[in-house]
């Protein structure tokens, strides 16, 4: 657990996000200069600022995190392993992607973890840390939650997430839903929370749940004990 009363740890927890699609450049240059301001783990963006984001922020050790397939979640496995392949030679650093919800929904196990481990494995080729999107909000029972996680620690991701909090299949983080996922993995894998975590105070809460990491673009607002913007991610 980190020290909540300690600026600088908070900001190493969190990944402050835009992934806005109306995003422009000089709009991206200062979401990566709030980065740098404050230390943040990871800058979180679309795929295509990756390059961008990676040539600004080298040697500052701050990752660049971005996204596959997302929202949508229903490319084909070898469209997301295509993407991922891309990624690397992009030069993410990780990125979070959605598993397709509608097989789980299927009763199509199988199908559903044999993604996860396609695109898990041809991240890990490239050195990407793989955090899966399990988007609770398509899942409408605790039992199907618990599955996705099972599933997903099986195919050897990195972290596991509830959610990404946007969209329809997105929803705000909980203490129930992080528990879910912590009772659900082993290390190394680990608890990244995302849905409308825009106080310090919700941040520790769901870390008290078991979450190591948060994923909002409320983290200036965090870091200051301020509050972030209910409507944001």
């Amino acid at each position: 657990m980190i020290d909540f009363n300690d600026p600088k740890q908070v900001a190493k927890a969190i990944q402050f996000t835009n992934v806005n699609p109306e995003l422009t450049k000089d709009e991206l240059i200062a979401h990566l200069e709030i980065c740098k301001e404050y230390g943040f783990d990871a800058a979180m963006i679309a795929p295509c600022w990756v390059k961008v984001a990676k040539e600004y922020l080298k040697g500052t050790g701050i990752r660049v995190a971005t996204t596959l397939n997302f929202p949508q979640a229903n490319d084909t496995t070898a469209m997301k392993v295509a993407l991922v392949h891309q990624l690397g030679t992009e030069g993410a650093d990780e990125f979070d992607f959605p598993p397709n919800p509608g097989f789980l929904l299927s009763g199509m196990e199988e199908e559903y973890y044999q993604e996860i481990k396609q695109v898990t494995e041809a991240a890990h080729s490239y050195g990407m840390k793989v955090k899966v999107m399990l988007e609770f909000g398509f899942l409408p029972t605790d039992e199907l939650k618990i599955k996705a996680t099972q599933l997903s620690m099986k195919a050897g991701v990195d972290w596991v997430k509830q959610s990404s909090g946007w969209g329809k299949g997105g929803c705000a983080a909980t203490e129930h839903d992080v528990r879910i996922l912590k009772e659900n993995i082993q290390a190394p894998c680990k608890v990244k929370v995302s849905g409308k975590v825009n106080t310090i105070e919700k941040m520790q809460a769901m870390f008290e749940a078991g979450a190591e990491l948060v994923g909002t673009s409320s983290g200036p607002e965090i870091v200051k004990r301020m509050v972030g913007d209910i409507n944001a991610y």
